[in-house]
């Protein structure tokens, strides 16, 4: 990961980014093609969940402060005791966020623009298991049910605000 990351608009992410044939059968699938690459991305924080079975924090953002909340897209940030810079980034975020409210769910009572530096992941675990591949199941924070929704940035380096 030693290239620049390279920017790229949530709305490109949704609309052009082919999804790989990934399933949850594939979990330790070895990364390639966009998933070797780190990116840019400014967006809207919605909502915030801190309390995941697996230790992530699971970010939503979308586009615009007034876009559809389901179209968004999912950065993930790593437990702390995987590396200092996952330690700095989630104090980074709460930073951004600091004094912002909160649901019991995680949504922000006012969305807040940030940029994200991390690396593409395609959560090929929420593709459906079923004939239609198209569709995501079990489903995927709060956005969109495409299979192109599925690519993250995970894990998230860095956080800033606009």
């Amino acid at each position: 990961m030693g290239l620049p990351p390279q920017p790229v608009a949530i709305p490109t992410m949704l609309a052009s980014w082919e999804p790989p044939e990934i399933t949850a059968r594939d979990r330790c699938a070895a990364r390639a093609g966009r998933e070797l690459a780190a990116y840019t991305v400014r967006g809207w924080v919605r909502r915030l969940e801190t309390s995941k079975d697996d230790g992530d924090w699971h970010i939503e953002l979308t586009d615009r402060r007034d876009a559809p909340r389901d179209s968004c897209i999912v950065a993930e940030i790593p437990p702390p005791e995987f590396g200092d810079v996952y330690r700095q980034a989630r104090a980074d975020l709460a930073v951004v966020l600091r004094g912002r409210k909160r649901s019991k769910s995680g949504t922000l009572a006012r969305p807040v623009e940030v940029q994200i530096v991390g690396a593409a992941f395609f959560d090929g675990n929420h593709r459906s298991r079923r004939r239609r591949r198209d569709t995501i199941d079990p489903p995927h924070g709060r956005c969109n049910a495409s299979v192109s929704a599925l690519w993250e940035i995970h894990p998230v380096y860095r956080v800033t605000g606009p």
